[in-house]
């Protein structure tokens, strides 16, 4: 249970506004805790008699705690995390609810509103809070008082409105290291007094990158954004107001999504990664969707033994080296790459509230909203440079075939290639060819990389690289609007009540890409060679196996959402105990259509429209007569009623100053959706399932909020129990996120306090504790075999529907060895043995039944057959939600010295510490992160009459480099963990003027 509220004694000597610093002193003895107004029920009243789990922050309170954006309320707000998202976006939790799918309709149990409006895609990463009136941050389902319901809580932005009574403006800058710049101004103007008034806003922020990249010396991960803002308020009568916002934002910078890649080498290539540790080492190559499709193996089973050896980059069966220089840094904040990152995004917000008195006892409240917004993001795909591309610096052996058996050679290769091509269809049809490697015979051979425009290397859009180069690109655009009416009864009586109905309208669209030269090469020859069969279609251009990147396009994604609410309040016995009922019906409708594209057919080179591409290789008859779908299509509709029932008493005590009790039962609800599609082809043995199910969260609680010894303490504290059913985890099968429902429970108790000893002082604690019963059986990615000794885990080395996946086999008795055709890595079948993977090969995921019994194998486990070929299930009972922490504190101090003449000197200590937590819920050793901690300082000279201040600060004092989450990626991609990292320490000065 919290609540910040700032000192009242005798004078304010703090800004108001935007220059607010929290609680300056005046010279008398007495203080007090005074008092904050909430709208968190739709309605003002004190923090301390609302029956929720409310943190308040005011303006004043905001900028003397430094929290500055969403993600620094995270040490502040009780069971509260935040963590950046590995596609972009963020993740805000609280106890333990957020958003763990990933998808194009996923949604958080977190809801973000801004002035009332409910936005469906916020974008929390970027921007600074400034000119906020209050923000509030809600524990708890929500149901019946919000537009759009939430299983976690919400979070509630208010921006300052216009003041109707005077002109007024301030200005704030700062400078820190970093090179980081702020400036922030406000004005306010009416223009007619006490009716109608402006206020403008504007927010800039530039800094240099947090994160070094020692490739050549350079700094990443830099910021520069800025926001504008206007606001309209009119108030023709004492019972109409009415506000209008828009705002618009952009950011232009380096700013990565992830910051650092964890892995700890796996000798075998066939994980990647190891599972029980998260180093700071390379990945094994040879366990990447990329090389894999470049090798010898898997060339020599499309085209034979004469050809795979020679045209195959990679041997699987060697030893994978990289030469020296080719490091990844130990550095939390360094990265090696020669791949510089690109971020750009902008929002559009609009919002309207019109407050109408209808009669004395009615009043009508419409509020509508809109929101666009856009993001794309590029860079390097591991942060760390590929090895060089395979070559022979002495140039062309005499018998190139027989040179590169055993060790690939790229010259070689190409040599091979364009001859072989030029003997079976002649000069014409190889020239087609040629440029592709033009680069390849020299000493340093390169191959020809990718955009994602025009098809990549199919329209002509590429560059070339030395090295076995990777990058990706996320964007994605997002637009909404929403209409709400809401109805509150204000009568004299015991019984009042509020109604209320919303409309929510929201459409989604994005891409994901990863290009690599190691995944143009496959779609270069494979092509070569496929279109020998097809001579009227690439005789005269050549074709490619195309797309040769791989493309998740998300082509729409739509939401329709509409609800009814309302809520009864009856005072059994006035001012002492009330109770308030709610319900809620929403009925949601998803509609997706998306795919996922990877060496599909066919395609001519020149050929730069991916969208007609894809339909003469899906569609080869006509639109109507698809032999893989255009795009694969769901339609969904949920519908559910959810709702709460509170108690709140408020009893009179001779030891407290002012006491309320309160407990309640609310039901939650959180939609269900679509997976993004899955690349034809895949998924056929592993069972990837189409869509998602809803949330549903029984939440129970019990609360009490105090006054003590003349107001001069605050105390706080509340338990709960959380019965979640259907809690949607996410992990990447097949090349694309699978979300799937498990089961949880959750209890933990809150507490904070806040002491005001004298006029000088300010103390505050929170404390915060939770435990977490994940119940389910899920498949570990990490470790698909889940420790069975009897079990064979395959790395799919076949260009098929499968290439780079991990599969399962089972058999009994002695280790039958490997099946025909499947080949043991360098470092041998049982190096894994040590990691729980008891046996572990090359071969393929598309193996028959009757294939895997002449081998001595099954594919579904003898012993429990809901263990299949996509592995063993684990157990999760027990286990704690991602991101979670079991425990977390929060101390702050603040001391006023006045000075001569009026002026005071502030100084304020805020440290928070949280305890270890998981970074998924299968808690691997690579998955644990480590407890952390965080302290802020500052101190702040304000002026005389206020009107300017100047301050110094320190944020993350210590320069802790903690890891907010962590996101494993796929088998293809080798299972290595992209982790994401606070801030680091940052200081410099801060200087406000208010006119």
């Amino acid at each position: 249970m919290s609540a910040h509220r700032t000192v009242s004694a005798g004078r304010s000597l703090t800004f108001v506004s935007t220059l607010l610093l929290t609680t300056a002193l005046a010279a008398p003895a007495f203080a007090q805790v005074e008092e904050v107004v909430v709208t968190a029920q739709k309605r003002a009243e004190d923090v301390q008699t609302v029956p929720i789990a409310i943190s308040a922050y005011s303006g004043e309170d905001l900028k003397a705690h430094q929290i500055d954006q969403f993600k620094d309320l995270q040490f502040n707000a009780p069971n509260t995390t935040y963590t950046a998202g590995n596609f972009g976006g963020a993740d805000f939790q609280i106890r333990g609810i957020g958003i763990t799918a990933v998808g194009y309709d996923s949604e958080s149990g977190v809801a973000i509103n801004q002035n009332d409006v409910y936005l469906a895609d916020p974008q929390i990463t970027e921007g600074s809070f400034y000119d906020l009136a209050d923000l509030e941050v809600l524990a708890g389902p929500q149901t019946t008082l919000y537009g759009r319901g939430a299983t976690g809580g919400a979070i509630n932005v208010n921006f300052a409105k216009p003041d109707l009574s005077a002109f007024s403006a301030s200005v704030i800058g700062s400078y820190a290291n970093y090179n980081a710049m702020t400036a922030t101004g406000m004005v306010n103007m009416p223009i007619i007094t006490d009716e109608l008034g402006i206020r403008l806003a504007g927010d800039w922020y530039k800094r240099d990158g947090f994160v070094e990249n020692i490739f050549n010396n350079s700094r990443v991960d830099s910021r520069d954004d800025y926001s504008m803002r206007g606001s309209l308020r009119w108030q023709p009568t004492n019972k109409t107001t009415i506000d209008i916002t828009g705002q618009f934002s952009n950011e232009n910078d380096s700013h990565m999504r992830s910051d650092k890649q964890l892995c700890t080498t796996d000798p075998t290539g066939v994980l990647g990664c190891l599972p029980t540790s998260a180093g700071t080492q390379p990945l094994n190559a040879f366990s990447t969707l990329s090389t894999i499709a470049s090798s010898q193996q898997t060339l020599t089973s499309l085209l034979g033994p004469a050809l795979g050896p020679v045209l195959g980059l990679y041997n699987l069966a060697s030893t994978p080296t990289l030469p020296p220089g080719y490091i990844d840094p130990a550095g939390a904040r360094q990265i090696n790459t020669d791949f510089t990152p690109i971020y750009n995004s902008q929002d559009n917000f609009m919002s309207a509230e019109w407050n109408q008195g209808l009669t004395p006892w009615l009043k009508a409240t419409l509020v509508g909203g809109y929101d666009h917004n856009a993001y794309f993001s590029e860079e390097s795909y591991n942060n760390i440079p590929g090895g060089p591309l395979p070559s022979n610096t002495a140039g062309f052996p005499a018998n190139c075939g027989a040179a590169v058996a055993g060790s690939p050679n790229l010259q070689c290769a190409a040599t091979e290639f364009l001859g072989t091509l030029s003997a079976l269809a002649g000069p014409a049809y190889a020239a087609n060819y040629a440029p592709f490697f033009a680069n390849a015979f020299g000493a340093n051979p390169e191959l020809p990389i990718s955009s994602t425009k025009n098809l990549g290397i199919t329209g002509g859009d590429y560059t070339f690289t030395p090295n076995a180069e990777g990058y990706d690109r996320s964007d994605g655009r997002s637009s909404e609007y929403s209409g709400e009416v809401r109805f509150s009864t204000s009568f004299s009586g015991p019984l009042n009540a509020m109604i209320g109905g919303y409309y929510l309208h929201t459409h989604v669209s994005g891409d994901y890409y990863v290009n690599s030269d190691t995944l143009d090469y496959p779609g270069i020859v494979l092509g070569a060679f496929s279109g020998l069969s097809n001579p009227a279609l690439c005789f005269t251009t050549g074709c490619i196996e195309g797309p040769s990147f791989y493309h998740n396009y998300g082509e729409t994604d739509q939401l329709t959402s509409k609800s009814v609410y309302g809520e009864l309040y009856y005072d059994l016995v006035p001012d002492t105990f009330k109770l308030t009922g709610g319900l809620r019906y929403t009925d949601d409708q998803k509609y997706q259509q998306g795919r996922i594209e990877l060496y599909d057919g066919l395609i001519p080179i020149g050929t730069t429209n991916e969208a007609a591409a894809e339909t003469a290789v899906r569609c080869p008859t006509g639109p109507t007569t698809c032999a893989v779908p255009l795009f694969d299509t769901t339609d969904q509709e949920f519908t559910n009623v959810s709702g709460h029932i509170t108690a709140n008493w408020t009893p009179k005590t001779d030891f407290t100053d002012q006491t309320l009790v309160y407990a309640s039962y609310s039901r939650g609800y959180k939609a269900g959706g679509a997976n993004p599609g899955i690349e034809p082809g895949f998924g056929a043995g592993l069972l990837v399932p189409n869509t998602y199910g809803p949330e549903i969260i029984n939440a129970y609680e019990v609360g009490t909020k105090n006054q003590l010894f003349g107001n001069t303490l605050q105390a706080n504290a509340d338990v709960y129990y959380y019965d979640y059913n259907g809690l949607q985890v996410s992990s990447i099968e097949d090349n694309t996120s699978v979300n799937q429902n498990i089961d949880a429970k959750i209890w933990g108790e809150e507490g904070q306090f806040l002491w005001v000893p004298s006029d000088r002082w300010q103390f505050g604690f929170n404390i915060a504790a939770e435990q977490m019963d994940v119940q389910g059986q899920e498949v570990d990615p990490r470790n698909p075999t889940g420790g069975d000794p009897h079990t064979l885990l395959v790395k799919d080395d076949t260009l098929s529907a499968d290439t780079g996946s991990n599969c399962v086999l089972y058999y009994t008795g002695a280790f039958p060895g490997l099946p025909a055709g499947y080949t043991a890595p360098a470092a041998g079948i049982h190096s894994l043995a040590s990691q729980g993977v008891a046996n572990v090969a090359f071969g393929s995921c598309a193996i028959t039944a009757a294939q895997a019994k002449t081998a001595g194998y099954s594919l579904v486990d003898p012993s429990n057959p809901n263990n299949t070929l996509g592995g063993v299930l684990t157990n999760l009972n027990g286990n704690e939600l991602q991101n979670t922490p079991s425990l977390s504190l929060s101390l702050s101090g603040q001391y006023t010295q006045p000075l001569s003449r009026d002026y005071n000197l502030i100084f304020r200590a805020d440290y928070h510490w949280q305890s270890h937590m998981w970074g998924r819920i299968f808690e691997d050793g690579a998955d644990y992160i480590k407890s952390g901690d965080v302290m802020n300082l500052s101190l702040q000279l304000n002026s005389l009459n206020d009107n300017w201040y100047a301050q110094g600060f320190v944020k993350n004092v210590f320069n802790k480099n903690n890891i907010t989450g962590e996101y494993l990626t796929s088998a293809t991609s080798g299972l290595y963990t992209n982790a994401f990292y606070g801030d680091p320490r940052m200081y410099g000065i801060e200087v406000g003027v208010k006119f």
